[in-house]
């Protein structure tokens, strides 16, 4: 009976690995993978004229943007999505900055959208699309170029700073501290011990291509110079307050701001929020 017992436990424990492994395989499967969407006729949306831009990335996936001129104007914002989302959702901020004299590219991050790619990578490889966009900008002869990012994408531009630190002002709205934090925000309603997650994490920094360590935008924020204005809200739970405020610590910028819209979650702040992102955006362009 003690035999049996112990080859049940055996039988168990593999049953639990085999089962603990491919639960890890699968989520890490499920948080990367891409969200593709058809992209309606930009006039849909827009009054003034759009163009369909494809450009390819450092690494050659094609992304495909909207490009919204504003004739006699030399500045331009890329603006960038969070995870899941693509440049549909960025229509009541593309008309903000046009109406503030900006050109401005609105690029579905690989994954996204129309772009290619079938991983996505948190904002790591997602920088290669926005240099890619910058140098679109260049060629149109854009001499202002800033960048503004949402979640992922405000993580996105904080990678790219190694690439490069010279954008003319930097916006980013709820961006993670690291992809720990992150993950963790996102779990720590589910009661399983944290060693759980260890190989959730190491699946997902295969697919990824990056560590854990190097998924970090805290650790770039060194690297900004450029003026940096940071907004979350202050009752976010995937972005918690101090986290927000570490990044803020951590930016390297000489003009550097810090806006905490009271109530909010991790959401689209344009919806709940609009006048009072609007006001506090205005002020802040009104300095550029």
């Amino acid at each position: 009976m003690k035999v049996l017992n112990k080859k049940n436990l055996i039988r168990f424990s593999i049953f639990g690995f085999i089962l603990w492994i491919t639960g890890s395989l699968l989520g890490s499967k499920i948080a990367t993978r891409p969200h593709p969407q058809k992209m309606p006729d930009a006039k849909e949306i827009y009054s003034q004229p759009v163009e369909n831009q494809i450009f390819k990335s450092f690494d050659r996936v094609n992304i495909s943007s909207w490009f919204i001129p504003k004739i006699g104007s030399q500045k331009a914002v890329i603006i960038l999505n969070g995870i899941g989302g693509n440049r549909l959702n960025l229509d009541a901020r593309a008309k903000f900055y046009h109406q503030n004299n900006f050109n401005v590219l609105l690029p579905d991050l690989r994954g996204t959208g129309e772009s290619g790619g079938d991983v996505i990578t948190f904002g790591w490889k997602e920088r290669f699309d926005l240099l890619a966009g910058v140098d679109f900008l260049k060629e149109k002869g854009m001499d202002t170029i800033a960048v503004h990012g949402l979640s992922l994408g405000a993580a996105t531009i904080v990678y790219s700073l190694q690439e490069n630190p010279d954008y003319d002002f930097i916006v980013l709205e709820s961006c993670y501290d690291n992809i720990t934090n992150a993950l963790n925000n996102r779990v720590e309603r589910i009661p399983l011990p944290s060693f759980t997650y260890y190989a959730l994490e190491k699946f997902t920094e295969l697919r990824v291509e990056a560590t854990q360590n190097e998924l970090s935008p805290e650790k770039y924020m060194h690297l900004c110079k450029a003026p940096t204005f940071i907004m979350a809200g202050d009752s976010e739970k995937k972005v918690r307050q101090e986290e927000t405020q570490k990044l803020f610590d951590n930016c390297g910028a000489k003009t550097k701001q810090l806006h905490f819209i009271k109530g909010a979650y991790h959401e689209n702040f344009m919806r709940r929020f609009e006048e009072e992102w609007k006001t506090e955006m205005q002020n802040w362009l009104d300095n550029f």
